[in-house]
């Protein structure tokens, strides 16, 4: 699926929501920055990550005044830093590169999201899916390394809970502002092959978001 392609079930979500939408729903578009990071097995400190980004689309259904059921549809891309240390003939080092590795995640949260009373602020929690649309490396990175590590998976699945507080800009529209933090449970392959352990992730969000006010 390529992005455009993303735009248009967006677009089309958007719409289809607005037609449908009662006082029981807020439908809204975010955008956000994502620092993602792993653990599992003993490498899993030395990999480096760079801050990326996310966009989509948000639908809240109010079961109660300050209860909500809250779902997200993002694009959703992080990025990881790879080194490279070069050495000559004497073992000495004569310098280093840097490439990036790219993952294209859809991110489907579906959280259980609370308002303090007449307040501002929201808790939310409840369980993520990821699916990996494509991973690239720099085409110019000088290693082909797919053999040395276990089958990248499609599927990321974990807990997700967040903060954050509501800043209210007319009657009907509202913004968001949110630190969530994504934690997967499930090991997502991408070992190297000589080290037992796994591959879970862990990813800090922070979100901007805008009901539509419908």
């Amino acid at each position: 699926m390529n992005k455009s392609k993303f735009l248009i079930i967006i677009l089309g979500l958007l719409f289809s929501m607005n037609l449908s939408s009662q006082n029981d729903f807020k439908i809204g578009i975010n955008v956000g920055l994502n620092y993602p990071d792993i653990r599992g097995n003993e490498f899993a400190e030395f990999n480096n990550f760079k801050v990326g980004y996310l966009f989509g689309v948000s639908l809240d259904y109010y079961l109660k005044e300050n209860l909500s059921i809250k779902a997200n549809v993002n694009y959703e891309r992080k990025i990881k830093k790879l080194e490279l240390t070069f050495f000559n003939n004497q073992a000495q080092e004569t310098g280093t590169e840097n490439y990036n590795e790219t993952f294209e995640y859809i991110n489907i949260p579906i959280l259980l999201k609370y308002e303090f009373g007449n307040s501002k602020f929201f808790v939310n929690g409840g369980p993520f899916f990821n699916y990996l649309l494509n991973n690239k490396i720099n085409d110019d990175y000088p290693n082909d390394d797919s053999e040395l590590v276990t089958e990248q998976k499609k599927i990321d699945f974990g807990l997700s809970a967040g903060i954050g507080a509501n800043i209210s800009l007319n009657e009907k529209n509202d913004l968001t502002i949110e630190i969530r933090n994504d934690f997967g449970i499930i090991d997502i392959g991408g070992v190297p092959n000589q080290v037992d352990g796994t591959v879970k992730t862990n990813t800090i969000k922070l979100i901007l978001g805008w009901n539509l006010g419908i």
